[in-house]
């Protein structure tokens, strides 16, 4: 049983997800995967060989083969010991006429033909449903793997084929899986015929498939794989064990998370503040960025953050190398643990793919940083002096950053946070946060390359300050205004770049009509947007009269020029900042 409907409503998204990121396994590689001791790979076929003489040679539906090719499956589990040991049992469950639950999409349900259950403190019961045909007893959130049956006819090892029907489909219940397991490194699922097995693999690099291996003639790999996939061993099954929950009834309680100190690797161990991720990207590929609160043994409140870093030149270097460039900045997230599993086992992408493939992959490395829990998101403006006090002293601290060899590049309301506590003092009264796209400069070295400066650089990030400036402040509106900023935000953020800094280019090019400001902001605060306004403008159109589109070189020196006035750029941006502050009185805009 497939999702219902032509496209499941998270199909568009995988395949562009996917999009140039599916590649085939060798057979090599299959044959690799979840090796068992021989005696019981021999006493597993000899259990199966009579079962798989019952299958149909030419079913006409799956259902003709799925009661027995389930008590196959069944048995491979059952005989290879793999069913109960140590509190992690592990089942082969027939979901014909089940289905399980989406999170997030309503009246919107799925099923795989089969799935291996699972207990253990990696897994839980399912969340309770409406729905009467969703088991409360299986889900995405206590499975190890699923299973799609196919007729043989149906698939073949023709690309298109595989990649429209199979790997994109089964994307569906990975990306699933891997929201609903917050500790998943990979998802292996695999595809089965009357006659032929397929494993399907997907990471944060994309998605791996195996050519169709004949079970009938070598029976080894479709026990291997289903072994495999019942492994009680959890690193063996793709999750991450250094995350470890505790139990209460079936479901999760908050458990701990440890890291190895890059030194002495002696573990660091920390509490969880709650059972999930308070941020659990959806993205099937990409970093998996997962974010919780925990709690270190002295019961500070922290944050600790996990996310697959490409580590490729033009993504920069990972976070934590930044971070730690940035100590004892005032203004900026600080550092106080990391961990770089560069090299270890399930620590790159690399580790749990063959050594060569069909295709080149974007090899990726798991990082997990530890630091402070700051105050609110910026778009919980409490007023608005506090607000233009937080953004002083991000813009303040962008400055430093750079004086150090940083830029920040991925400047957004959700990298901008309150400080600590209810009167933080000057300098930490807002916190720059989130330097994944973080990368290094230095304009004090002399360079012979008309085009070696960044295509980035700190008047991108000044001019993203203004818009987020902006639209914090439209979001505060009067009736009938906010559609001033709506379609402005529109035209920015259109997906063809061309057409978006168009957008931006016409929008900072116009004078500011300071009475499209909300009326409730005070006249400091539109004052400071008008100066800002045509002071990034007069940037903008300096950088663009040398640049132009970026496609003809452009002389170094008038560049250089340019980011020699750096320090006046950042000073004369401050000083618009605290006239405003000076002059304003402490207006609440909840």
């Amino acid at each position: 049983m497939m999702p219902s409907g032509p496209s499941p409503p998270h199909l568009p998204s995988i395949i562009e997800e996917l999009e140039g990121r599916i590649e085939p396994a060798p057979l090599t590689w299959a044959k690799s995967l979840h090796r068992i001791p021989f005696k019981v790979l021999s006493r597993v076929r000899a259990a199966i060989s009579p079962q798989l003489s019952t299958l149909p040679q030419f079913p006409t539906s799956t259902d003709d083969f799925r009661e027995p090719l389930i008590d196959v499956l069944q048995t491979i589990v059952k005989v290879s010991g793999r069913r109960s040991r140590g509190g992690r049992t592990r089942e082969v469950v027939d979901m014909n006429g089940m289905c399980f639950e989406h999170r997030g999409m309503k009246d919107f349900y799925s099923s795989p033909d089969a799935a291996i259950k699972a207990m253990g403190k990696s897994f839980e019961l399912p969340r309770a449903s409406l729905c009467p045909a969703v088991d409360a007893t299986i889900g995405y959130s206590n499975v190890t793997t699923v299973i799609r049956f196919k007729l043989d006819s149906k698939t073949s090892d023709a690309e298109e084929d595989i990649i429209k029907d199979e790997v994109y489909r089964m994307g569906i219940f990975a990306k699933e899986i891997f929201q609903c397991q917050p500790n998943r490194l990979f998802v292996r699922v695999i595809v089965i015929t009357e006659r032929r097995v397929r494993l399907i693999q997907y990471d944060r690099a994309g998605a791996l498939y195996t050519p169709l291996i004949d079970y009938h003639e070598n029976s080894n790999m479709l026990i291997r794989f289903v072994v495999g996939l019942a492994s009680r061993f959890e690193d063996q099954l793709g999750l991450d064990t250094s995350i470890q929950w505790g139990s209460h009834g079936g479901r999760k309680t908050p458990g701990t998370i440890t890291i190895a100190d890059p030194f002495t690797r002696l573990p660091k161990v920390y509490t969880m503040r709650s059972v999930r991720p308070f941020i659990n990207r959806p993205d099937l590929c990409e970093r998996g960025t997962r974010m919780w609160n925990v709690r270190d043994k002295a019961g500070r409140a922290l944050v600790l953050k996990d996310a697959w870093s490409s580590g490729e030149p033009e993504r920069g270097k990972p976070e934590y190398i930044y971070l730690a460039k940035a100590k004892g900045v005032d203004g900026v997230q600080q550092l106080v643990a990391y961990e770089d599993r560069t090299g270890r086992p399930n620590g790159e992408i690399r580790s749990f793919r063959p050594v060569s493939a069909g295709r080149p992959f974007t090899n990726k490395s798991f990082q997990r940083i530890v630091t402070p829990l700051y105050g609110a998101p910026i778009k919980q403006i409490g007023d608005e002096k506090k607000l233009l006090k937080a953004f002083h002293d991000v813009i303040a601290a962008h400055w430093k950053l750079l004086e150090k060899g940083v830029l920040h590049c991925d400047i957004s309301t959700g990298n901008i946070l309150f400080g600590e506590g209810k009167n933080p003092p000057p300098g930490l009264r807002g916190i720059l946060i989130d330097f994944d796209f973080a990368t290094e400069v230095d304009y004090t070295k002399p360079s012979f390359n008309p085009r070696s400066v960044p295509v980035h650089d700190h008047l991108d990030d000044l001019e993203s300050f203004y818009y987020v400036l902006l639209d914090l402040i439209f979001s505060r509106f009067d009736i009938g205004r906010r559609c001033i900023i709506d379609q402005m935000e529109k035209e920015w953020d259109n997906d063809d770049d061309d057409l978006s800094a168009s957008a931006k280019e016409y929008f900072i090019s116009k004078p500011f009509d300071v009475k499209d400001v909300p009326s409730f902001w005070s006249e400091e605060c539109k004052e400071m947007l008008m100066s800002m306004h045509e002071f990034i403008g007069k940037l903008v159109m300096e950088k663009t009269a040398i640049v132009g589109d970026m496609t003809q070189p452009w002389t170094l020196e008038s560049m250089a020029r340019l980011y020699a006035e750096k320090d006046e750029h950042y000073r004369k941006i401050l000083a618009m900042i605290e006239k405003a502050i000076s002059g304003t009185s402490t207006i609440d805009l909840c």
